[in-house]
């Protein structure tokens, strides 16, 4: 089976390592470049097994593009990274439901641990 992962950073030097790092011959990586693109993509791609998405960036930040994305019935597991340094944060990824949340800088284990086990909770 080949796992649908988007991933949203508006960073792209970001974006791309996450698609590196994520990409695997069973996966489909699709990227977005803003929270306004990633509802787009979601609403037009999807379904995905996995959403990776990054808080804050231009237009509507990663939160509010769940949230809208949650109101249309995606209930695709999410992975919220940020190096926002908010404490109502972890939270408010909470709320989303199916959701884990990631400080930034990321270790590479900390990310794998937390794809593997979102994905295996959606299977």
């Amino acid at each position: 089976m080949v796992a649908k992962v988007a991933i949203a950073d508006d960073d792209s030097e970001t974006l791309d390592l996450l698609g590196d790092i994520l990409g695997s011959p069973t996966t489909e990586i699709y990227k977005a470049a803003s929270g306004a693109e990633l509802a787009v993509l979601l609403a037009k791609r999807g379904p995905f097994d996995l959403i990776v998405t990054d808080v804050a960036m231009p237009w509507m930040d990663g939160i509010a593009a769940i949230r809208s994305a949650r109101g249309s019935g995606v209930q695709a597991p999410v992975l919220v990274i940020s190096g926002i340094s908010r404490p109502d944060l972890p939270a408010e990824v909470d709320r989303l439901g199916n959701a884990k949340f990631l400080r930034k800088p990321i270790r590479m284990s900390a990310l794998r641990k937390a794809v593997s086990e979102l994905l295996v909770d959606e299977a």
